[in-house]
């Protein structure tokens, strides 16, 4: 990167890019998700320094004990080293996959990826030479350049279900896979169905990567006056509650408009995460990066196609 280009400058132009084309993103097909209430927050000025409340504790409901993840059967027999490549900056080619659930055995729900599908995905990725990386190591290198591997990829999982931890996570692990766990904060102490922080922890440890997908998982283009709890505040109570940086905000829904861009960048989100087809990633589209949506219904074949154009 040429002296003195800083990264503030970069977001600054890339923010700035959202709002003169006026956010033409891909619309998101809903998912039905709890209701819950954000508080009220005062319209804040998208330009001024976020004011960072302290964290806010939450109702709880206290689940079934969790279960310890154990590794499937089905372990590589042999783990390859992958090759890794430079990369200048400024563009990064890499899959950003996105899930949502990963239980059952039916295959006739979008949101949810039977386990025996999801376990054929990543022995497919794995024979294919796929290597897992978190988003911040592709968002480092889109900014500054450096070595990945030759055929990089980025598992994501949105919502903060238990079911991702109680079946995707031991599968990735036995395929060495960190993935990146996109939370809802009002979520995390217990509440049934969702992950809490003890088991967030485990995963953190396993070297997956947490971001943020709201205080209360709110469409905030629909409720810019709840932008402060739902982009800021969902970032300091992750980070309060679990001690790691919160880097990476995920759009809920997809849905993004130059009010809420410019609110994730000024409340130092390193990028944000949205959905769509394409596997290039620049500085472009730095804060709204492409996911392709894995379905329920896909079969390998589809789940191939979906990102490899080779296929």
């Amino acid at each position: 990167m040429r002296k003195g280009f800083s990264f503030q400058m970069i977001r600054i132009l890339l923010v700035g890019a959202i709002i003169l084309t006026g956010c033409q993103f891909p619309q998101a097909a809903r998912e039905a998700v709890p209701a819950t209430e954000a508080p009220t927050a005062t319209l804040p000025n998208p330009t001024q320094t976020v004011e960072i409340l302290p964290p806010t504790p939450t109702a709880t409901v206290t689940p079934s004990p969790s279960p310890t993840p154990v590794p499937p059967t089905m372990t590589p027999s042999q783990t390859p080293t992958p090759k890794w490549v430079y990369h200048e900056p400024g563009e990064v080619v890499a899959p950003i996959l996105l899930y949502h659930h990963i239980a059952g055995e039916d295959a006739d729900n979008r949101y949810f990826v039977s386990i025996s599908d999801f376990q054929a995905q990543m022995k497919w990725l794995f024979e294919a030479g796929y290597t897992a990386i978190t988003i911040s190591q592709l968002v480092d290198v889109l900014l500054e350049g450096g070595d990945l591997p030759e055929k990089p990829i980025v598992l994501t999982f949105d919502d903060g279900h238990f079911s991702v931890y109680e079946h995707a996570f031991p599968i990735m692990d036995a395929f060495g896979f960190p993935g990146v766990f996109y939370i809802v904060a009002n979520r995390i102490h217990d509440v049934k169905d969702f992950v809490n922080v003890e088991q967030i922890k485990t995963m953190l440890d396993a070297g997956w990567e947490i971001g943020s997908h709201g205080y209360s998982h709110l469409d905030i283009t629909q409720d810019h006056a709840s932008a402060d709890y739902e982009i800021a505040q969902s970032k300091a109570d992750l980070q309060a509650a679990l001690g790691v940086p919160v880097n990476t905000f995920a759009y809920p829904f997809g849905e993004i408009d130059p009010f809420t861009a410019t609110f994730v960048s000024n409340a130092a989100y390193r990028a944000g995460m949205g959905l769509g087809q394409s596997i290039t990633h620049t500085w472009g589209n730095l804060f709204y990066l492409h996911r392709i949506e894995i379905h329920g219904t896909d079969s390998l074949e589809t789940f191939i196609a979906r990102f490899n154009p080779e296929y």
